[in-house]
C-alpha cells in the first residue's frame, strides 16, 4: 500500500522511531479524523462499487488513547453510515508521545479547532455528481486502483 509506506517512512524519519503495527478490528466510534472532508465521488465508489473495501484502514493509536485515521476516512465513514460499528485496521503505535501530539494537532486543525469523530466529517461534492469531470476522475481512481492491485499481485 503506497499510502502506508509513505506515511510510515515519514513518521519514522521525522520522529526517529520504529512504529509497531498489527492488524485488528477497531471500533468506528473511537476514530478521530485527520482530514477535513470526504469526497462524494470516493464515498460513492466505496459504498456502491466496493472501491478499496478489502483494504484495512490505517490508524495510529496514541499512548493515552486516541485513534487517529491516517488513511481510510471514506471507508470508515461508509461503514459507519451503513450501520457497522467496527472495521479492520492496520494499527500503528509507538511510545514516542510527539507522534500522538502531531496527529492530535492535525486532527484539531482539520476539525476546525476540535478533533472530530469520523461520522462528523462532511461528505462534499466539488465536481458535480454525474458531470464530465466526475466521470473522468472516477475512471482515473478506478484505473489507479486496478494498477495498484496488479503491482501487488
Amino acid at each position: 500500500m503506497p499510502n502506508e509506506r509513505a506515511w510510515v517512512t515519514y513518521i519514522e524519519q521525522k520522529f526517529g522511531v520504529v512504529l509497531q503495527r498489527h492488524e485488528c478490528p477497531v471500533d468506528l466510534e473511537s476514530l478521530t479524523a485527520t482530514q477535513s472532508e470526504i469526497e462524494q465521488i470516493k464515498y460513492d465508489l466505496v459504498r456502491y462499487e466496493a472501491f478499496r473495501t478489502g483494504e484495512p484502514i490505517l490508524v495510529f493509536k496514541g499512548r493515552y488513547g486516541g485513534y487517529y485515521v491516517v488513511d481510510g476516512h471514506t471507508r470508515a465513514r461508509v461503514r459507519w453510515d451503513v450501520g457497522d460499528r467496527s472495521i479492520v485496521a492496520r494499527l500503528f503505535s509507538t511510545s514516542e508521545p510527539e507522534v500522538c501530539t502531531e496527529l492530535s494537532r492535525i486532527a484539531t486543525e482539520a476539525g476546525g479547532g476540535r478533533e472530530r469523530p469520523i461520522w462528523e466529517v462532511p461528505v462534499v461534492d466539488r465536481l458535480g455528481k454525474g458531470s464530465a469531470a466526475w466521470e473522468k476522475y472516477r475512471l482515473e481512481l478506478l484505473a489507479g486502483w486496478k494498477a495498484e492491485g496488479e503491482r501487488g499481485a
